[in-house]
């Protein structure tokens, strides 16, 4: 019994193991992928680039990615059914959690580990990021190209096979899309992407700091359980018995503060790239209306008006319910 006690509270303090049911020849087939990819895009403009010292062996990094591996492997499987439903999420909760207080744990540190590498790279060859690029023009021209190619010639004439034929159409190099980004860019633009990420930055180490994350977990536990059932049987619908499901749950949960801080940044980011970069972004979305089909412009026009009234629905819920935060 004392053995028992013990490793439970072991299992609490390190979280569950996302890897307990997955094979390690499923493992080892993501990381192989990955060595692969490193090595034809880093191989020649970085030769002392070792992803298995710098990730997959690194005491900072390989929890994380082992873990985080096993999640996808996981949820791929979770979730491959015609229609998710929230006793699915729900059951996905505790997963998340786990992977996301990890991540709150190992990220930063990890990160200085990869930029470290990176630093080495770029002090050994002047040349890192162009023959970089290049590398990785090279993979996917031998490897992706082709099947992107015919993707979207067999989409021709919906939303996604135009906007990827315009995408092709474009952008036939690295150079044509760093051209691009750099004739659209302003100083404003620079500067407020940079503000944008360091607050970004704030707000997760507040995140992770006040312990949110398990604290949205037990939130979205209930939530979850409160709103499967009845007419409520489909996840990716929350307008009607969904959000009355929802309405209930709140009479007697609130919204953890730390979520509403998180979603109170988003409106005000929102509300910041109305204002000051509106008529841009209509310009940008006239300049790709114009080369799509009418087909593809009606089914956009159908995907945006499902979604605005998804999102009106959460928003009615949300705002009759927002929490009492100092």
């Amino acid at each position: 019994m004392r053995a028992f006690v013990v490793f439970a509270i072991l299992g609490v303090a390190l979280g569950r193991d996302l890897c307990r049911n997955v094979k390690e020849s499923e493992i080892r087939k993501v990381f192989s992928t990955a060595r692969l990819g490193a090595s034809l895009i880093l191989g020649d403009s970085c030769p002392s680039f070792d992803i298995d010292r710098v990730v997959f062996r690194n005491k900072e990094c390989r929890d994380l990615v082992r873990q985080a591996t096993c999640y996808s492997i996981n949820a791929a499987q979770l979730y491959n059914v015609e229609v998710v439903n929230y006793a699915q999420l729900r059951s996905d909760v505790p997963n998340m959690e786990s992977l996301g207080n990890l991540a709150c744990e190992k990220t930063r540190a990890c990160f200085r580990e990869v930029r470290t590498a990176m630093e080495v790279c770029l002090r050994d060859n002047v040349e890192f990021v162009s023959e970089t690029i290049e590398a990785a023009e090279e993979v996917y021209r031998e490897n992706l190209e082709e099947t992107v190619a015919t993707f979207a010639k067999k989409n021709k004439g919906s939303l996604f096979g135009d906007l990827v034929n315009m995408a092709m159409q474009q952008f036939s190099s690295a150079e044509d899309i760093q051209t691009f980004i750099e004739g659209q860019l302003t100083e404003g633009m620079e500067s407020d992407a940079i503000a944008a990420g360091e607050e970004a930055l704030t707000l997760a180490q507040g995140w992770c700091d006040s312990g949110c994350t398990s604290k949205t977990a037990q939130f979205l536990r209930g939530l979850f359980r409160k709103m499967h059932g009845g007419q409520c049987m489909d996840a990716s619908v929350f307008c009607g018995a969904c959000a009355t499901r929802a309405d209930k749950f709140f009479e007697k949960t609130a919204l953890p503060c730390c979520v509403e801080e998180v979603v109170q940044k988003g409106i005000e980011a929102y509300d910041y790239v109305v204002e000051n970069y509106e008529d841009t972004l209509v310009r940008y979305a006239d300049a790709i209306r114009a080369e799509l089909s009418q087909e593809s412009i009606d089914e956009a026009i159908e995907i945006k008006d499902r979604l605005v009234e998804e999102f009106d629905c959460v928003s009615d819920v949300y705002l009759d319910n927002r929490p009492v935060c100092v």
